[in-house]
């Protein structure tokens, strides 16, 4: 479930990087991850994100990003319109296309969400299909934030995934994704946490989990680095079965327009 686990990422990033509307700024957000695992992967993948604010609470959101790994090999653009909503929500809808050129075949992402954030709390439901020449499908993704005081934070994510494939069936995924962080300080964060996920596609059905942990150090408000190590167990996989350790660096760098 290569998709799903990609949202799962990018959303631990976005619940780390929230209020990025509401700022009435042009806003550039760059976000780099390396990763290298234990079964001799590795790669690279990065996103720059610009932000910029419309009349009557619209901002426009483009992106370009790409994925170039030891196996996967994607390059995208993104386009849409983030808005704010009446009280605390704030929502966005936005279009990626990606190319694959492992497979020389094209991916379209429509995206929807909203989003609600309100003094402890960050609440969010994400709708998005995912469509290429030989498989239609969607994932559906509700998350939850909760700041415990000013230094304990705890969230949690669930992902429904359907695809049809053409050569075959269709399949339903499930994934749950659950962390808490603890701050040392005003710059030091260390967190802890786990997944659990299904893995129903044509040429492989089974079902896997994970334990993961990190440190992430944030020296400004416009600079993050986060390092995480995470252990999956697949044992269940009936093709190579595996335990596989990996470790990530990430690092966000927010550049903003000055007052």
């Amino acid at each position: 479930m290569k998709s799903t686990r990609r949202l799962m990422i990018a959303l631990v990033l976005l619940l780390g990087a929230h209020a990025a509307f509401g700022q009435g700024r042009f806003r550039n957000i760059l976000s780099l991850k390396f990763e290298y695992f234990t079964d001799q992967r590795f790669g690279l993948e990065w996103e720059e994100v610009f932000l910029a604010p419309l009349p009557k609470g619209f901002y426009l959101v483009s992106a370009v990003s790409g994925t170039n790994t030891s196996f996967s090999d994607l390059t995208g653009g993104r386009l849409g319109l983030a808005f704010d909503l009446p009280g605390s929500f704030y929502g966005e809808f936005s279009y990626e296309f990606e190319y694959d050129w492992r497979v020389a075949q094209p991916k379209h992402t429509p995206l929807v969400s909203c989003t609600y954030e309100s003094g402890p709390a960050m609440a969010s439901l994400s709708l998005s299909g995912e469509f290429t020449p030989d498989s239609a499908g969607g994932v559906l993704s509700p998350s939850l934030k909760y700041t415990l005081n000013p230094r304990f934070f705890l969230s949690s994510s669930l992902f429904l995934a359907f695809h049809h494939y053409s050569t075959s069936e269709s399949f339903f995924n499930f994934a749950a994704l659950a962390t808490g962080e603890y701050g040392l300080g005003p710059e030091i964060f260390l967190s802890l946490g786990g997944t659990f996920g299904t893995v129903y596609e044509p040429d492989a059905r089974y079902e896997k989990w994970s334990v993961l942990g990190g440190v992430k150090v944030v020296p400004s408000n416009s600079v993050a680095v986060k390092c995480l190590v995470e252990f999956e167990n697949a044992d269940a996989a009936p093709v190579n079965p595996h335990n596989i350790i990996s470790a990530q660096i990430v690092v966000d760098v927010k550049f903003r327009a000055k007052e």
